[in-house]
């Protein structure tokens, strides 16, 4: 592939998440083409294809075959993600996934496998460590900004899905759940910033067993929830630091929110764990007042859908592996199950797994 040409694209699930990243990979012409996109529910594919202007694939056979596909942007439910990521690595597509990359350390390993055998390049969400505010608070952390890091905490009390989705049921079910679906972001950026996590410990509940649909045309339609809505982690960094993470689906408004940093020296506060405008703040020490980080560059407002597509696509052109790598998200992947399974065992659990730390965008 030339230097400067858009790298093709297909979608593979057109729900939700889709419309976004559409919208995102539009705004790239020069470094994303969407191809086509394919959907269990044909009308749906067909309705984003007429919408997005590109092809409604007839099956995934056809999405994986496509010689104009060089990149296949997996956003299907969270469940089936190792399955099609699998297939399209087999299929010899490099793969950028929604997270988690699995719901399982077995099938999430043989995926980063499966791609270095391969050599394909395996990327996954969350990519939000790509942003003009994450990037910010990394290179004051680098800067020596906090002196050593000590502690670091990060809150994603993300209410209650059901109030806004059509079709919350697979986010309260096995699989999924505030530490899989949104607990993965804080750790996306922590995870950059700190490294690798040694040992965990956790406590997890469900706090609001049956769920009620509020929009949509399920709205009204009663469902149980099947996993913790309400998650707690305690977290030993391999780098020494401690950590405390949390994950909600109960708690919606909070002052609990964003990611902060302590060290020897002050504290670092990134408002948003997400947000790319993020204010970024800093506390020295003995001091009782924040005063503002400038950005490091103008940030996107919010969040840029495509910013892991764009990080991939120029990986695929330099021959270098992506910032939001599948290793990394194995890692974290395995994280977010050991927190899981420290609160059923009641004790601490040691990782199995490690990754490579990303090269930031800003030096």
């Amino acid at each position: 592939m030339g230097k400067g040409k858009a790298v093709g694209m297909a979608f593979i699930g057109c729900g939700n998440i889709s419309g976004p990243y559409a919208e995102s990979v539009l705004a790239h012409p020069e470094e994303l083409r969407l191809v086509g996109a394919y959907d269990l529910v044909r009308e749906r594919a067909e309705s984003f294809a007429r919408k997005y202007g590109c092809a409604a694939f007839g099956s995934m056979e056809q999405a994986l075959s496509s010689d104009d596909v060089e990149l296949v942007v997996n956003l299907t439910i969270h469940t089936a993600h190792a399955q099609v990521t699998k297939r399209a690595l087999e299929a010899g597509k490099h793969v950028h996934s929604e997270k988690p990359l699995a719901t399982s350390r077995e099938d999430g390993k043989a995926l980063v496998d499966l791609a270095s055998k391969k050599k394909l390049l395996l990327g996954c969400s969350p990519f939000v460590i790509l942003g003009e505010a994450q990037q910010t608070l990394w290179k004051a952390v680098r800067d020596g900004t906090v002196g050593r890091v000590l502690y670091a905490s990060a809150d994603m009390m993300h209410g209650r899905i059901e109030s806004w989705h059509p079709s919350p049921e697979a986010f309260y079910a096995p699989g999924a759940g505030p530490m899989l679906d949104v607990g993965c972001y804080p750790l996306n950026v922590l995870t950059s910033i700190l490294g690798p996590v040694r040992s965990v410990r956790g406590q997890a509940k469900t706090l609001i067993p049956k769920r009620e649909i509020g929009s949509g045309p399920k709205k009204g339609k009663a469902f149980d929830v099947t996993t913790p809505d309400h998650v707690d982690g305690i977290l030993e960094f391999s780098n020494g630091a401690m950590g405390r993470l949390s994950a909600s689906f109960v708690v919606e408004k909070s002052a609990h929110t964003g990611i902060e940093i302590t060290g020897s020296s002050g504290t670092l506060r990134a408002d948003s764990p997400v947000d790319f405008d993020s204010p970024v703040l800093f506390c020295p020490i003995g001091k009782r007042d924040w005063s503002t980080i400038p950005l490091l560059a103008k940030p996107y407002r919010g969040v840029e859908w495509s910013r892991g597509l764009l990080d991939i696509a120029d990986a695929i052109k330099k021959g270098r592996q992506p910032r939001c790598s599948g290793e990394q998200a194995n890692h974290i992947l395995d994280v977010c199950l050991s927190i899981l399974e420290a609160s059923e065992l009641g004790r601490e659990v040691r990782l199995s797994t490690t990754f490579k730390a990303p090269e930031p965008v800003y030096k």
